[in-house]
């Protein structure tokens, strides 16, 4: 856990002092619900059950800029195999590294959330407890297979968008749960449905998060 912890501090530490990818990554969030506070005309009902669907579409497109340079900054700057030759497993790696996308994510949607709220009513304020169990189940899931992916990706040449291409198919049943469950949430219908999304959340996370720690290794071969 120290070790893991100091991974986190690393990276967390050179984001706050390069800012190359929170600022980006918040902005798209913004414009999104920017764009989704367009004179569109949905219906007063409709509005919160799309604020659900969208505020999910942007946490899955931003947090990608931040996954992208999950293992890319090692590799830019030639630390990579210094960082192998520590006693640090792979596994450690990849849970620190997935912890910081995690805590970008949330931080991301501790802006969108309210945001979201502002501007088509999305009722997260209502049901804080059932909103949070959405947003940590779903930003874990999305965390899992990205920083796994990120890992694939990081030794190419050509990875502009890659990624997103990548991992949407395997976090697509994440992305569709935690919209799904955002959707019963804005209509008060928290009852058997809703969750039995967060189960299906619940076992994405924990399968995506297991067979990261076990292929991280593979993954980041040369």
């Amino acid at each position: 856990m120290r070790r893991i912890w100091w991974i986190i501090h690393k990276d967390l530490t050179c984001e706050c002092r390069a800012r190359r990818v929170w600022p980006p990554m918040l902005l798209f969030g913004l414009v999104v619900a920017a764009v989704f506070s367009l004179p569109l005309d949905p219906t007063a009902e409709a509005k919160p059950k799309l604020a659900g669907a969208l505020l999910w579409l942007a946490t899955f497109f931003a947090g990608m800029l931040a996954m992208d340079r999950s293992f890319a900054s090692e590799r830019d700057e030639g630390c990579w195999e210094a960082l192998r030759l520590y006693p640090v497993s792979p596994a450690a790696v990849y849970l620190a590294k997935l912890a910081a996308n995690a805590m970008a994510l949330a931080a991301l949607q501790a802006v969108l959330i309210p945001v979201f709220g502002a501007v088509a009513g999305l009722p997260a304020a209502k049901h804080p407890a059932a909103m949070l169990a959405v947003a940590l189940l779903g930003n874990l899931g999305i965390s899992a297979v990205g920083t796994l992916l990120s890992g694939l990706c990081a030794g190419l040449r050509q990875t502009t968008g890659l990624l997103a291409l990548l991992v949407l198919p395997a976090a697509a049943p994440v992305v569709l749960a935690a919209a799904e469950a955002t959707r019963l949430l804005a209509d008060d219908s928290l009852g058997n449905a809703f969750w039995q999304w967060i189960e299906l959340l619940a076992a994405c996370a924990v399968v995506f998060t297991a067979a990261g720690t076990l292929l991280i290794d593979f993954a980041v071969e040369e």
